[in-house]
């Protein structure tokens, strides 16, 4: 994993000093990355109480000075969450949104959509991982590196809505995330017309694959593990999602 995240305010969202109860980490949770894939479904004129469970990489390759390094992670902070609804506030636990290897932690999202929120919101959470390398000199170094994840999306339905809404949800099912050996499964009831893979620097990135029935098989075993992004072109639609190698 690679990216995870928050702080203070963002685009129609700010912390509550009073947020109440937060979340409780899932300490069963034993391999990196951000459970589960998606936000629950909100419903207008109803409360929304969500929770993210998370647990960050021990390690990731960076870019420093154009060289790539392994760096050792020390925490990654989430900075912003962009793209939520108008009512909707988070929290974390812990309470620095600061997150490690060492142990779970979780984010909780909270809102009131209305009747005129119904849709789906595509959110981006920025973070910044704090990380430990040492350059080929020997020289150790500490730098902050800022990245954002997308593909994540809020759906906040009314009446008539729910079956639009999960077919684009359902679209493409990908497992298993993380994958442990860089190999992941891409499921689809509709052709998927063009398949992606970009590293966290927007470049694309070179990967095996074959097809067996509905289901697309990528192999990213050669590639440096981390985060990954997935484009996927399906029913004249473009699905973006996090994969973690």
């Amino acid at each position: 994993m690679k990216k995870i995240y928050l702080t203070l305010t963002l685009l129609g969202i700010a912390i509550s000093p009073i947020f109440g109860q937060v979340c409780s980490p899932d300490n069963s949770i034993t391999k990196s990355g951000v459970y589960p894939d998606q936000p629950d479904t909100a419903f207008a004129n109803q409360s929304y109480d969500f929770s993210f469970q998370i647990l960050s990489i021990k390690d990731t390759a960076v870019v420093y000075l154009g060289q790539s390094i392994t760096a050792d992670i020390d925490s990654v902070t989430v900075d912003a969450v962009i793209g939520l609804p108008e009512n909707f506030e988070y929290a974390c636990n812990p309470s620095r949104c600061a997150f490690t290897y060492k142990a779970v932690g979780c984010i909780n999202l909270k809102g009131n959509p209305t009747a005129d929120q119904v849709g789906i919101y595509d959110i981006k959470i920025a973070t910044t991982a704090y990380a430990k390398a040492t350059l080929a000199l020997g020289i150790p170094i500490r730098l902050p590196v800022a990245d954002t994840t997308e593909g994540y999306q809020l759906v906040v339905k009314g009446e008539g809505s729910a079956s639009v809404f999960e077919n684009h949800l359902s679209a493409v099912n990908v497992y298993p995330n993380p994958s442990s050996n860089g190999v992941f499964m891409l499921h689809a009831n509709s052709p998927m017309t063009s398949i992606d893979v970009f590293d966290t620097r927007a470049q694309k990135v070179n990967f095996a694959r074959h097809h067996k029935n509905n289901t697309h098989i990528l192999n990213l075993s050669n590639t440096p593990r981390g985060i990954y992004i997935l484009k996927i072109n399906i029913d004249n639609k473009q699905v973006v999602k996090r994969i973690i190698h």
